[in-house]
């Protein structure tokens, strides 16, 4: 049976894996026109190459989830290549809001760390490209910079256990909110947290100071719900202070 909580709801999803993958197989193509490669040979390089995209897919996403976790939130599921977590259930936690906008601003920089790693490791490869053309190896491909779009909402939903006696049951939750949670990260683009305002409220009663470096944005209509919706953005950049602060009066 379910249970009614005030929890909050965080969505993180890794842009750019699409456009990568189908990069990839373009390369790919290319690399088995070129080399003609053909039958089994083909089929294990292919295989490989399939092997390398579902690692960085998984190295992002352990990435988010690793934050989530230090945050002592609850890891719901996997969309695809999004990360659905959440704070205030099955753990008490009076904060939420506040814990789970701090998960989202550290699993942003995180993402952000790991990206420059991988560009310095890019630069590495470019200037070893003429040196291994010469040995007649194949150069190292650029790994690709995914980035991070994050929503989060705060409401009363339904928390329990999805499922059956037969299949899989997954402590999970649903609701309006969680809907809305969803949308927001639609909307949040690339390398962008977007609150809803709950969470906001909930911000500007456990830490004032966050809630004031938050930027007001144009509300914005999202499917299922009628009228346009207040929503926030939360800036998580270390070095780049906020501009246009939202008051606190």
């Amino acid at each position: 049976s379910g249970d009614e909580r005030e929890i909050s709801i965080v969505f993180a999803d890794v842009r750019g894996f699409t456009e990568f993958i189908d990069s990839n197989h373009a390369r790919a193509e290319e690399h088995l026109r070129q080399s003609k490669l053909q039958g089994a040979e083909a089929d294990a390089w292919l295989d490989q190459q399939s092997r390398e995209a579902l690692q960085t897919v998984n190295l992002y996403l352990s990435t988010i989830a690793d934050i989530i976790k230090k945050h002592t939130g609850t890891l719901d599921k996997y969309i695809g290549d999004c990360v659905m977590a959440f704070w205030g259930a099955p753990i008490t936690n009076e904060q939420h809001a506040l814990s789970g906008v701090r998960a989202a601003i550290d699993a942003q920089r995180a993402i952000y760390k790991l990206n420059q790693q991988r560009f310095a490791e890019n630069q590495k490869r470019e200037q070893e490209k003429a040196a291994r053309a010469g040995r007649g190896e194949v150069p190292l491909p650029p790994l690709p910079l995914l980035t991070l779009g994050s929503g989060v909402n705060t409401g009363i939903v339904t928390v329990g256990l999805m499922g059956s006696d037969t299949t899989l049951v997954n402590y999970t939750v649903f609701g309006r909110d969680v809907n809305l949670a969803s949308r927001l990260e639609s909307v949040s683009g690339r390398g962008r947290i977007v609150i809803g305002e709950n969470t906001f409220e909930g911000l500007r009663r456990h830490d004032a100071a966050l809630a004031a470096t938050c930027l007001e944005l144009p509300p914005v209509t999202v499917k299922g719900f009628r009228e346009p919706v207040k929503i926030f953005e939360v800036p998580w950049k270390e070095t780049e202070p906020a501009a246009n602060p939202v008051s606190n009066g």
